[in-house]
Formats: structure tokens, sequence, C-alpha cells
């Protein structure tokens, strides 16, 4: 019985502006439309005020808005400053980087599928101050890194670093493993946690939440290639899982660029620039992805570009 309540309010809620897709800055504009409306109707009838208010926060909650065409009007002209402070989906991009998802203490572990409950501790472990100072004092230089552990070499015909032949046969060889990216235990040795801490969210493009924090990529080809480098950097050397995970994911999603064919189709790979819509505005990423079968593999800030070692940053 306690089921009917929350189908019946499903019916009415427009998914397309609330839940993950609500844009903050149309809720906040239109919470202000109807508490000015509100105070002007308290002029007359208190009470009327209240039901008014109360009946309009009821319409924003499950419809996003109150005013209809309000998305369009504040993406049109709200400025981008003030868009940019709102919106959830940064110049990261929508499919790519780490969102924090607010979720009530009780919830904070996985919600595992086969009925096992999350190790105590496992899934908030990334939170802790003992892990920060772990990342503090292990951090390493990537380039130096990889350059130790001859997974990367200075290129023949340009000043930057290329993977080297032995490592980059080791990348192909695991992705022909074909490991299957909808089993937990494989995603959780990526993400160094104990299985049960892995939910598997259920979006458009991978993701995966540990914790609070949501890990995204913009598609399964990307995801795929950062598990197949994870695993051959494991196989090539020892040093590689004492590097600070959160590090370790960094440099995964910098290696991606490093290849000269598609890990998916084997085609040629392409950067182009494209027009992102977010819950509250559109802007430019740069996408490096195969112009073959069209499968993403980053996305970022075009200002990011011109770093050194083809984006492997400290």
């Amino acid at each position: 019985m306690s089921e009917e309540p929350t189908s019946a309010v499903d019916r009415f809620r427009d998914t397309e502006y609330t839940g993950e897709n609500r844009c903050i800055p149309c809720t906040a504009v239109n919470v202000g439309i109807a508490l000015v409306a509100s105070v002007l109707v308290a002029l007359r009838s208190r009470r009327v005020a209240a039901l008014a208010f109360g009946g309009s926060l009821l319409v924003i909650y499950l419809k996003g808005y109150l005013v209809p065409g309000t998305p369009t009007l504040t993406k049109r002209y709200l400025p981008d400053s003030v868009l940019a402070a709102f919106d959830k989906q940064s110049l990261e991009g929508p499919r790519t980087g780490i969102e924090i998802e607010a979720v009530p203490e009780s919830e904070s572990g996985s919600t595992p599928d086969d009925g096992e409950s999350a190790a105590d501790g496992s899934a908030t472990e990334w939170e802790t101050l003992e892990e920060l100072e772990y990342q503090r004092e292990n951090a390493v230089d990537p380039s130096e890194f990889l350059l130790g552990v001859n997974a990367v070499e200075p290129c023949e015909r340009e000043s930057d670093l290329c993977l080297t032949d032995e490592f980059d046969a080791r990348v192909g060889r695991e992705l022909d493993r074909d490991h299957d990216l909808t089993d937990r235990a494989t995603l959780a040795e990526l993400f160094d946690v104990d299985r049960r801490a892995v939910t598997i969210k259920e979006r458009g493009y991978p993701a995966i939440k540990i914790g609070r924090r949501i890990h995204k990529w913009p598609g399964t080809a990307a995801l795929a290639t950062d598990v197949a480098t994870h695993y051959a950097l494991c196989e090539q050397t020892d040093e590689w899982t004492a590097v600070p995970r959160g590090q370790r994911l960094a440099v995964l999603e910098a290696l991606r660029s490093f290849h000269d064919t598609c890990p998916d189709c084997g085609g040629t790979i392409a950067l182009t620039d494209e027009t992102v819509e977010s819950c509250c505005r559109s802007y430019e990423v740069l996408a490096l992805g195969c112009a073959d079968c069209e499968a993403p593999l980053l996305e970022f800030d075009p200002r990011e570009l011109g770093g050194e070692n083809g984006g492997i940053q400290p």
C-alpha cells in the first residue's frame, strides 16, 4: 500500500526538468515568483497566500517550474556566469568527470543487486581524512612515473610522449579480453574498493557510484579503455596500485588520448568541438572520439589545451 502514493506522484512528475535534470536557476527563479505572488495575495488573505505558496512549491517540485517556458527563458537571459555557478554539469561535460551526489547517511553506501550489504566504511572510505593524507604523501609525477615503468616514451617525430610498443600491446590484449563492464567485481578492482561498495547507475552513459561520488565516462568505449589500461598497468608494474587511486583515475583518463587508433573499432581518432546541452545552458567542449564508429573517448574544456606531455599533469 505504501507504493501507491509514490506511483501517483510519479504520474504527475516531469522527469525532463526534475531529479538529475532539474535546473537549479529555474527552480530559484520560480520559487521567487511564487514568493512574490504569495506576498501580494497575503495583502488580502494570509490563508489563501499560504495555500497558494504551498501549491506553487508542489508544482515546482513535480514539474521543475511554475511558469511555462522558464527553462528556455532562464538559459536565454541569465548571465552565463550565473548559470555556470548553478550548473551541476561543469565544463568537464555531462558524461565525464565526477559528480557528488547528496544522499542520506543511511543510503551513503551502495545499492547492491544481490541482497548484499556494503562492508562497514567501504563506501565512504574515499571521504576520509586518512585517504586525503595518503594521496598527499604518495602522489607521483604522472609523466615520470609512466616513463619509469616503460609505459610511455618520447615520441620519435614530436616533442611529446607516446605509448611504448610493449605497453600498447598489453592494452590491446586487455581490450581483446572484453572485460564485463557490468560486473561489479571488475569495476571494484578499477576503484580499489570492495565490490559491495560499487553501484552501477542507470544512465545514458557509464556512471558508477562509489560512496557519494558518481564517476562518469562519455561512453562505453572510454570505460572499457580505462579498465583495459588499468589491468595493463597492473601487469606492467607492481607500483601502479601504490599510486593514490584518485590520481590513477586521472592518469587513465589522460592516457585515452594516447591511442593512435580507436580502442573500440580500430578506426581513426578525431578531435572535434561540439555544443553540449546541460540542464541550464549550452557550451562548447572538445571531444576526442572514434571517427568511424562515433564512440566518444574524452571530453574536456578547450581552455585545458596547451598542457605538456599529452595532458599528463602532476
